[in-house]
């Protein structure tokens, strides 16, 4: 079936289904595009150009295609597969020798796989009707700034009609990072189960880009359709509003402590989001237009950081609250903000002090740095930004996931550290060696049952290619050996030495691990791989994933994705108005044309 095209309609971009060019998140400048990612493109362009015509297709609607994510995935192979690994739907780790292996495979179908329940831990979207349009115009023109690159021409009168900002085709370009599209990449155009609608930096909340008010109707618009919680949220807070010195209780600390009291009470929120490098002007006064960003950031360790801590402890003791604290670690801003604050170094020695507490390191320190094996203590520095120096801040704490490994097993767990994957999955998944390195070095140094996948998106657009890809990852021989790991992300999340998708594996009780089944079948659900999709999240945030996806089958979300869905369960599967294109800045002019705006304020 294929859906006539109305010249009315606005016009949408025929870009590939994985993009692998450069794309930052509004955190960090974008680097030039390497060779690799250029001849990935101009391979998955030529591959498309070839099979939308066998399938008898316009690019419009091919682009838009489980077939055009296969070819994505055999173009990063052709490119990048080798000595540790590649993408391919099958245990050897071989991909198929042409693209038509893989178009029919479900792994690149919007339909979860058997035992897959996928928790996006990092979603965001704003509120374009919010007082920050009025109170912080200079945050507006970022956004818009951030925005046009990829979203398109301006809108105007095109044809007889208005024609919108872009392939949301929306008049008001903010609107292309809100509610409406944010509800649309997630639960129609992804396969997308729950999502965690993470918060922003600013505070007070009412002029926050995402105020908590505003994300309670998000959410609670996606459970009242579907009778179920696909989605949930976070709340901002910081310890450092009002800054005016060293050892000095900020002036406005005591009034949004109790914001977060009052909020812990009334709200249903399940963590709190902290950015220690978003500093806060001298005296609570904002600073001259133009000038440098407040460098009054703050440490887990120091006195803001530790008040901040016993404070989100308390008030979750008290209104029964998950303990839950989610941090930006990584990512620089580029000297935006505090950027030395954004050093994981702090990560292992909050986390020994405070066990009873779950920390999520997002970005997992990542900061542009290419991704290899861990080179070893002696010559990674904590106080650097990279998941290396996150892993060093555990280690030098002896908080990682090496000093946790049960009797009899060789694999363990760190107490209540987790890895979240947001951007650094994304710039790591087009390069296979990058991809099996990253989570070869944090499922051994932070554990299996300890990492979590957010995409970062909207701000990347539609999150289906970090889904796809993850499915896929494949590790080769000599990577299962370097990281002890013989079934690679199919292993068990309990004990990676045995196969979750093997049926051999659960026809006897384990000596060493409780509750291990015996009922001789397979057991994808317990997969490393299907952890790391969202079933790690779901037990940390006390979500029952199988009873979830028992209600999801027949809820009013899903009802409308079947409908929307053209040819599902086959190569022809298409999302006709998926936007295939990213958000943010895709070059480093792009970038700094955002962060020199006239009047942008921070």
């Amino acid at each position: 079936m294929k859906l006539p095209w109305n010249e009315s309609w606005p016009d949408i971009p025929e870009d590939v289904a994985i993009d692998v060019m450069p794309t930052s998140n509004g955190e960090y400048v974008p680097k030039p595009p390497t060779h690799k990612q250029l001849a990935i493109m101009a391979l998955q362009d030529q591959e498309i150009e070839r099979q939308r015509r066998r399938f008898n297709m316009d690019r419009r609607s091919f682009v838009r295609t489980a077939a055009a994510y296969g070819i994505g995935l055999w173009a990063i192979n052709a490119v990048t597969a080798g000595r540790w690994g590649s993408y391919a739907y099958a245990a050897d780790g071989r991909p198929g020798d042409a693209p038509g292996a893989e178009l029919e495979n479900p792994g690149i179908q919007l339909a979860n796989l058997p035992g897959e329940f996928i928790l996006d831990t990092q979603g965001h979207h704003l509120d374009a009707n919010g007082r920050w349009r009025l109170e912080n115009p200079g945050f507006e023109e970022f956004l818009k700034l951030w925005t046009s690159s990829a979203m398109g021409s301006m809108p105007g009168v095109d044809k007889g009609g208005f024609k919108g900002f872009g392939p949301g085709g929306e008049i008001d370009p903010m609107q292309n990072l809100g509610r409406y599209h944010y509800f649309k990449e997630m639960f129609l155009d992804s396969s997308t189960t729950v999502s965690l609608l993470t918060a922003l930096p600013n505070l007070p909340d009412e002029t926050n880009i995402l105020p908590v008010a505003y994300a309670i109707e998000t959410a609670g618009l996606a459970n009242h359709l579907s009778q179920s919680q696909r989605c949930f949220i976070h709340a901002f807070a910081q310890p450092n509003r009002g800054y005016i010195g060293p050892h000095a209780t900020p002036l406005h600390q005591a009034e949004d402590f109790q914001w977060m009291e009052d909020t812990a009470k009334n709200v249903d929120i399940h963590g709190w989001k902290l950015y220690c490098g978003w500093g806060d002007c001298t005296g609570g006064t904002p600073p001259p237009l133009g000038s440098s960003p407040p460098m009054n950031g703050w440490w887990f360790d120091d006195d803001m950081g530790m008040a901040i801590v016993e404070h989100i402890d308390r008030i979750c003791d008290k209104y029964n609250r998950p303990k839950v604290i989610c941090t930006h670690k990584g990512l620089a801003f580029n000297g935006t903000f505090d950027s030395d604050k954004f050093s994981p170094r702090d990560m292992g020695v909050v986390g020994r002090q405070y066990p009873q507490i779950k920390f999520y390191t997002y970005h997992c320190g990542y900061d542009g740095e290419y991704m290899a094996a861990y080179p070893g203590d002696e010559v990674v520095n904590s106080s650097n930004r990279s998941v290396d120096a996150f892993i060093k801040s555990l280690r030098e704490n002896a908080w990682d996931a090496t000093k946790f490994v049960p009797h009899g097993l060789e694999h363990g767990n760190t107490v209540n550290m987790y890895a979240e994957l947001g951007s650094v999955w994304w710039n790591c998944m087009n390069d296979v060696d990058q991809a099996v390195h990253l989570l070869g070095k944090l499922i051994t140094y932070v554990g299996a049952q300890r990492i979590v996948l957010g995409t970062d998106c909207i701000w990347y657009g539609n999150p289906q290619p970090q889904f796809v890809t993850m499915r896929a990852l494949q590790f080769s021989n000599e990577a299962k050996e370097l990281y002890n790991l013989p079934h690679g992300l199919d292993g068990d999340r309990w004990d990676p030495r045995r196969n979750a998708l093997s049926a051999g594996s659960y026809h006897h009780a384990h000596p060493d691990v409780k509750g291990w089944p015996t009922d001789g079948r397979a057991h994808p659900e317990r997969s490393i791989r299907n952890g790391i999709l969202g079933r790690n999240a779901a037990k940390a945030y006390g979500i029952d994933a199988d009873a979830h996806r028992g209600l999801i089958k027949a809820d009013q979300v899903e009802t409308m994705r079947q409908a929307y869905i053209l040819n599902a369960g086959t190569a022809r599967e298409q999302a006709s108005f998926r936007s295939n294109q990213m958000v943010g800045p895709r070059t480093r002019r792009e970038f700094f044309r955002m962060v020199t705006a006239p009047d942008y304020q921070p």
